[in-house]
This record gives C-alpha cells, structure tokens and sequence, in this order.
C-alpha cells in the first residue's frame, strides 16, 4: 500500500538542489513553467527528503523562487534513505522522459484554438508552454507550411556550426605534431634518421629555411 504523505506548504529558497541532478532545466523552460503556474497555479507537489535536498521538481523550486512565491506545496519524504531518494530522482527523471503523440497534439491545440477563437476561455496557447513558431508549426496545414519555419533555424544552425569547424581547424593548425605521422611512416630505423638528418641540412643550405619550413619548401618545388 502507497503510504499517505503529507503536503507541507515550505519556502522554496528552503529546498536545496541535488547537484547531481540528470535533468537540465534551461532558462527558457523555467520561463515556460512560471507562465504555467501564473496561470494554472500549483497542480503537483515538490517531493524532498529529509533535508529538504530536492528528489522532485528542480525546474519548478527555480521557477517558484523566480517569481518570489512564499509558499509552495511540498512532500518531505522522511522515511527514505538517502540510497532510496538517489534511486527516487533517478526512476522519476527516467520514467518522465517519453515520447509524444504529435497527432494527438495538433488535435488538441487546434480544439483549444477554435476554443479560443470563439470567445469561450481567456487564456492564450503560449500559456500552455508552447511557442509563437511552435504553435504556428503544430497548427499549420502541412501543405501550407511556410519554408520559413525550416530554413531560418537551419541555415542559422549550418552557419554556427561552420564557424565552430572553422575555429576547431584554426586551434589545431600550431598544435606540435610527431613529425612521422605527418609523412605517414609509423617509424623509421636510426641510421634512416640519421641521413633524413643530413638531407634536411643540405635542404636548409639550398631553401635558406630552417627545419619543417625547408622540407615543406623542397617539396613543393620539387613536385
């Protein structure tokens, strides 16, 4: 039998984060979740262990502490030990963590959109955590989609990443290197290195040039 906790009413500044938490809460979902409690309120509990060390509802605490609400409905989950809330955290992340019905989505949203348009609730889709582009996509008629909704994103995305290659080769390109690996032999005997030694003196004396610059030059006019 589920035991019955009891919903105590704390200060969220009270909780304390796990810092070993797996789910990530970024600004913009913290945002979306304070817009869903200025609007619904508090549907669901925190749940904490006896130290008041967060097993359920990190984005929410940080939501609830952004928009300075004094009170918020929490579980302290007191019989547990700390190896039974660690095991908590880590069933709840994974079993919340699933897939959607896309369909079933769009069906709802564009109910709650003629809803809505019809004058009969007085609440707005973005209130629902959904964004302006993200709502027009799920609303949209596939055959009507503008090339917008993909390509602004993507070739935003490509761009980025460009760059980020283009940074990546440039951090590398004076980063020492064996110099086998760069003329492809995975070795070579002492006396081979000895006369590559007298070569490269000889190309030093001809190029003008020290060391790799003047085998690179010999090289490249030799080809």
């Amino acid at each position: 039998m589920t035991p019955n906790h009891t919903i105590e009413l704390l200060d969220p500044r009270t909780l304390v984060p796990y810092p070993g938490n797996a789910k990530k809460h970024p600004a913009e979902q913290i945002k979306k979740l304070q817009t869903s409690i200025k609007k619904f309120g508090w549907t669901q509990p925190l749940v904490v262990d006896k130290d008041l060390v967060i097993i359920i509802g990190h984005g929410r605490t940080e939501a609830a502490i952004g928009l300075e609400l004094a009170k918020v409905p929490v579980i302290v989950r007191r019989d547990l030990t700390k190896a039974e809330a660690d095991a908590l955290r880590l069933a709840d992340n994974r079993v919340t963590s699933t897939e959607y019905d896309q369909a079933a989505i769009q069906s709802e949203l564009q109910r709650l959109a003629d809803e809505l348009a019809g004058g009969a609730e007085d609440f707005d889709l973005s209130d629902l955590g959904f964004d302006e582009k993200e709502i027009n996509f799920t609303l949209a008629d596939l055959g009507e989609i503008d090339e917008s909704f993909f390509t602004e994103d993507v070739s935003a995305a490509v761009e980025v990443q460009k760059a980020e290659n283009e940074k990546a080769i440039e951090a590398t390109d004076d980063v020492a290197a064996p110099v086998g690996d760069a003329l492809g032999f995975k070795r070579v005997t002492i006396a081979q290195s000895r006369e590559i030694r007298d070569l490269l003196g000889k190309v030093e004396t001809k190029t003008g040039k020290k060391g790799v610059d003047a085998l690179i030059d010999a090289l490249s006019h030799a080809l």
